[in-house]
């Protein structure tokens, strides 16, 4: 794949430069690039809860692909049906230097507006012959039914890891060894395994670690410098009552709080009695949506473990 040396950041160095290079499932990017050659790309929704899935690097790569014009909006900052109205609509509707689609990508569209996103239903229609987008966002529950159904959506929460861990590994090797930097392929897999599914913090590990152990990969838990790698595993050993006060030493030792919530989502059959999975996604939930506003992190995980304990396997 092609890089840019220019960029400090690892992760900004490799970002995907075409669809090719974008970590998707062999039938989703097959389709895409189907939609690239025959310049008819519908209107798209990429989604995922977590950040770092690659929704915005599938978006640039798809432009790239394409070379066409592109508008990115960000639905955070301009979120008023007035944006539609003036700004959109003023781009969509002329036609483009090479007689190719054009492209708006709506980003972080669950934070738009509710007229907006009526808005939007008529004007998809109107100026699909002109204009292509692509809508990405945390929440797509959050967009309004009769527009989401209008694209063609895809959660990158849902994809299956079996078809997922092949290409990280491999692209995680790429870049460890277009780096220069000695590893072990064997201490790849606690990375994968902590930061799944988020391919950003995969890399930034990468770079951590290797910085800071100059040119070489060295995993050790011990320095914390890890984010907590493998000590998920370890944590979720301690969640019985018999064992409670070590479990509040060993959260307390955590730094990368958040990321445990996702992964107990993904690992719930691991720990937890079947018959209590319906309660135990709840409760993640729950203390996920809390740990938002949470003035202490680890409190706040502690606490969630502590109503989990009911249902440990």
């Amino acid at each position: 794949m092609k890089f840019d040396k220019t960029k400090s950041v690892w992760y900004q160095r490799y970002l995907p430069q075409t669809i090719d290079d974008v970590i998707l499932p062999d039938t989703i990017k097959a389709k895409l690039k189907k939609y690239i050659e025959n310049d008819s790309l519908p209107a798209l929704g990429f989604w995922s809860a977590e950040p770092g899935l690659g929704k915005s690097s599938t978006c640039n790569a798809i432009i790239k692909d394409l070379g066409c014009e592109a508008m990115f909006i960000n639905s955070s900052m301009e979120r008023s049906i007035d944006v539609i109205r003036t700004k959109i609509q003023a781009f969509a509707s002329a036609c483009s230097f090479d007689d190719k689609k054009k492209l708006v990508v709506m980003d972080e569209f669950d934070n738009f507006t509710r007229d907006g996103m009526d808005a939007f239903r008529a004007f998809l229609d109107e100026y699909s012959a002109n204009c292509a987008f692509i809508f990405t966002g945390n929440y797509k529950e959050k967009v309004k039914e009769p527009l989401l159904n209008r694209l063609e959506n895809y959660d990158f929460m849902d994809f299956k890891k079996e078809e997922m861990i092949k290409p990280i590994f491999e692209r995680l090797c790429f870049i460890l060894d277009n780096e220069g930097v000695k590893y072990e392929q064997k201490d790849l897999a606690p990375i994968i395994k902590t930061f799944y599914p988020s391919i950003r913090k995969m890399v930034g590990a990468l770079q951590r670690l290797s910085v800071e152990k100059d040119g070489k990969l060295v995993l050790d838990v011990n320095e914390g410098s890890l984010d907590n790698l493998n000590s998920y595993d370890e944590l979720m050993e301690l969640v019985h009552p018999q064992s409670y006060l070590n479990m509040v030493q060993k959260v307390n030792s955590i730094t990368n709080v958040n990321g445990i919530y996702t992964y107990l989502y993904h690992n719930c059959t691991k720990y937890f009695r079947e018959e209590c999975l319906p309660q135990v996604v709840v409760v993640i939930a729950k203390y996920q949506d809390m740990s938002v506003n949470a003035r202490d992190l680890n409190l706040n995980l502690c606490a969630c473990l502590t109503e989990l304990m009911n249902f440990r396997s």
